[in-house]
């Protein structure tokens, strides 16, 4: 089981702020102390009678501000993977939903959570990547390269079953993973409401940043449509965001039952069962049920009589 620190306790969601889980900050409470010397010792952080710095205050209070409806910066220049300019909204149109995880490469815990949760999430939904759906991994690190992005990807593909697996070969195709200029990235991550905040420096110079844990599902258009928090996504919850931002093109008969039956709950982040659409609809099927029923008996009473009509007529 995973121990937080006090400041990294899961607590009710404010907008998702409140409940940011900084990146550094638990990994503070749960790496090795080898590990935590050589990523971020010595740093005010990890002394518990010292104020964490301002920027890192800022991102524990308001993490994630939810812009549901607000369109995301299509022009925004990144790089992809093979070292390729390319722009946010080739990732877009084409009839499907895109799902967005701001990452860095080299994050020592909470970035890979939320990447294994999106792995578990594909692997549950039922879509594939690339065919159903895109998935971009857009980094929040200036250091990482497009080299760096390559290998993850590599890894992602494995991951999902290998570029001979259906998975695997729409992760190659599907999951991108960009980086960019830290104005670029900052300005796209701040219309996603996404904050975050490099941290100290420690003895081994690699920069870590404090953020949230949260991944974003965006239409074709570009609009946010929905915000899963943490790192664990159930595999209705991330079928339910991903037909929400098909806009219609995603999904099943059985989906768009769900929708009606299910709501999303902002304040647990998660869909829960709408109990006055489930009265509703089971009152629905009742009626139609003893309506069918009803029908039924009616209909082979009308078919008994006839018979019994024409076999009186032939007996006469």
């Amino acid at each position: 089981m995973l121990v937080l620190p006090m400041r990294c306790q899961p607590t009710p969601l404010r907008l998702f702020g409140a409940a940011a889980l900084l990146a550094v900050g638990c990994s503070l409470g749960v790496m090795t102390s080898a590990q935590a010397q050589s990523r971020v010792a010595p740093s005010e952080l990890g002394q518990g009678n010292r104020p964490m710095p301002a920027e890192v205050q800022e991102v524990a209070e308001n993490g994630i501000q939810q812009r549901l409806g607000d369109k995301l910066p299509m022009n925004t220049s990144l790089r992809d993977q093979n070292g390729n300019v390319v722009r946010l909204g080739q990732y877009f149109g084409r009839n499907k939903p895109v799902v967005l995880e701001f990452a860095y490469l080299d994050c020592p815990l909470l970035c890979p959570m939320v990447e294994n949760g999106i792995i578990r999430g594909i692997k549950g939904s039922g879509k594939v990547p690339g065919e159903d759906f895109t998935v971009l991994t857009i980094s929040i690190s200036p250091q990482d390269t497009p080299q760096e992005a390559l290998t993850r990807q590599d890894s992602l593909v494995e991951r999902l079953g290998g570029p001979d697996s259906e998975l695997g070969a729409g992760a190659r195709e599907g999951w991108h993973l960009l980086t960019g200029h830290t104005a670029d990235v900052k300005k796209l991550a701040n219309a996603a409401g996404f904050g975050y905040a490099a941290l100290p420096q420690g003895m081994s110079g690699q920069q870590d940043f404090a953020h949230a844990a949260v991944i974003l599902f965006a239409s074709p258009s570009g609009t946010i449509t929905r915000y899963l928090p943490g790192f664990v996504y159930p595999d209705k919850d991330f079928r339910l965001a991903l037909t929400d931002a098909s806009e219609g093109q995603l999904g099943s008969l059985f989906d768009m039952v769900l929708q009606l039956c299910f709501h999303f709950d902002d304040s647990t982040g998660q869909y829960t069962a709408n109990a006055l659409t489930l009265m509703k609809l089971a009152g629905a099927v009742t009626v139609t049920t003893m309506a069918t029923i009803i029908s039924g008996m009616v209909f082979f009473e009308r078919k008994r009589r006839r018979l019994l009509e024409a076999d009186e007529i032939t007996a006469d």
